[in-house]
């Protein structure tokens, strides 16, 4: 009934034979259900194992697990008890994998954790899964050997909003009222309907704290006239709100092309406009050549973006597995980049036609052509004055050989904040070094804050630095 358990012990540091003498004289106490789940948690967690620590808690830890989804799970009539059905695995996928991370025993390939830094924010995610159905997604790699697990599975809570929270007021990288949070970015949709209430549960628990942080929420789902009101009524917390549209057949995203769900997406434009203190912006990507890129499509995302005042494009980043999806979904094989990993493919010309549709349609809403700079518009218009996007400052330009992200479409004021950032007081730099808890010295230049020490911060600690500050941040060795 247990499978064997070589992988799992070597990265846990366990002899096989001992693992496996624990988890058998365990499951003669469990009932058939139990030793079912507990049989499908140690498959997952026997393919997934992939980091070594030394002692970790497998045995008490999963056998948690066990009893969890044991109990929570029942045999439909006159079915056997040790049946373990599709939607069943894929939560035993989605819980084994968040457990084997907890115990560090399982990284996936984009780092991706309850609380994850992410280009100098925090996202939140409670879930793993999503049944959007975007051909695209870059979750397909969470298990190789079976994406559809994710790409099609029901959405699993793998960890309470509480938790995450409690997991956010004690992360280094967090600082009340300044670090800007995303909520569910990065592993699920925020508004499917098994989720929705998990996206309003973590506003709560973030409003109640009263920590006035900017929280960005993408959504590819369309919102009600509640959602927008629920949305409003909270007094803490600075929403950020991005609308994805981009006229997708079916084939690119499953639930996004049904009948009916265009019309609601532009009825949310319309619940949202009742709260003009919620920033909201359209968030028009991936656009990619032979799916949604005909003139047509083109326009329909474009005059949904121009009721919003500001529209993000961008290109399709290659994921593992892309040809096989494609085929699979009936779509054309997409170019992709072939620069460095996590490139976008958006070939120049398509910007351009994108951009010349918008001048022949006489639109006059703003187009940027990154996330960054979709915050830092909206958060300019909260403000009533232009503030610094650091991903999009000149000076970060001049300091790596990166290809600039300013489209330089900006009004005159918010591309004069980008080029020339005001530089922050030193007194500010040690105050944040000292949050997370780095040694070395530091300089404020007119160019960059430059960091001396011994040991290089993370890149997370270096874009989180550059984000709190709205300034380039470098760093050399002491």
């Amino acid at each position: 009934m247990v499978p064997n358990l070589s992988r799992l012990a070597k990265y846990a540091s366990i002899d096989a034979a001992q693992l496996q003498r624990q988890f058998d004289t365990s499951a003669e106490s469990l009932s058939p259900r139990g030793q079912a789940v507990l049989s499908a948690i140690l498959e997952v967690a026997e393919a997934t194992a992939n980091t070594r620590v030394p002692g970790a808690a497998v045995v008490p830890t999963l056998l948690r697990l066990v009893e969890e989804i044991a109990g929570q799970s029942t045999a439909r009539a006159g079915e056997d008890a040790t049946t373990i059905r599709a939607g069943l695995r894929r939560v035993v996928s989605a819980k084994t994998l968040h457990s084997l991370r907890e115990l560090r025993l399982y990284r996936d390939a984009d780092g991706v954790e309850p609380v994850w830094p992410h280009a100098g924010m925090l996202i939140l995610n409670p879930f793993l899964g999503c049944s959007f159905g975007c051909a695209y997604c870059f979750r397909a790699d969470e298990q190789q050997s079976n994406v559809d697990w994710f790409l099609n599975g029901r959405p699993t809570q793998v960890v309470s909003e509480e938790t995450v929270v409690e997991q956010l007021a004690r992360h280094p990288l967090f600082v009340p009222g300044v670090t800007q949070l995303g909520l569910h970015t990065a592993t699920t949709e925020p508004f499917l309907p098994q989720v929705k209430e998990s996206t309003f549960r973590l506003l709560d628990l973030l409003d109640e704290r009263g920590w006035h942080n900017d929280v960005m929420v993408i959504t590819k789902h369309y919102l009600t006239a509640e959602d927008a009101a629920r949305l409003a009524s909270y007094t803490s917390v600075r929403l950020l709100m991005f609308l994805t549209y981009n006229a997708a057949p079916a084939e690119m995203e499953t639930m996004g092309g049904a009948r009916g769900f265009r019309e609601r997406r532009f009825e949310s434009i319309d619940h949202l406009a009742r709260y003009p203190h919620i920033a909201a912006a359209h968030y028009y990507r991936p656009i990619v050549p032979g799916w949604n890129d005909s003139d047509d499509q083109i326009t329909d995302a474009l005059t949904f973006g121009e009721r919003l005042g500001l529209t993000v494009i961008g290109g399709l980043k290659e994921i593992p597995d892309l040809v096989t999806i494609t085929r699979r979904r009936g779509l054309s094989l997409p170019t992709v980049a072939s620069g460095p990993a996590g490139e976008k493919y958006f070939p120049p010309s398509l910007v351009d036609r994108i951009l010349g549709i918008h001048r022949d349609l006489g639109l006059t809403s703003t187009v940027v052509g990154d996330q960054s700079c979709g915050l830092t518009v909206m958060m300019s218009g909260r403000a009533g004055s232009a503030v610094s996007n650091v991903e999009a400052l000149k000076m970060y330009d001049a300091l790596s050989p990166r290809r600039p992200k300013c489209m330089a479409l900006c009004p005159p004021d918010q591309l004069a904040a980008c080029a020339r950032p005001p530089a922050p007081a030193l007194a500010t730099v040690h105050r944040l070094l000292a949050h997370i808890g780095f040694d070395g010295a530091a300089e404020v230049t007119e160019t960059c804050v430059r960091l001396r020490s011994a040991v290089s911060p993370s890149t997370a600690e270096l874009d989180s630095l550059s984000a709190h500050l709205r300034y380039a941040v470098t760093w050399q060795p002491a």
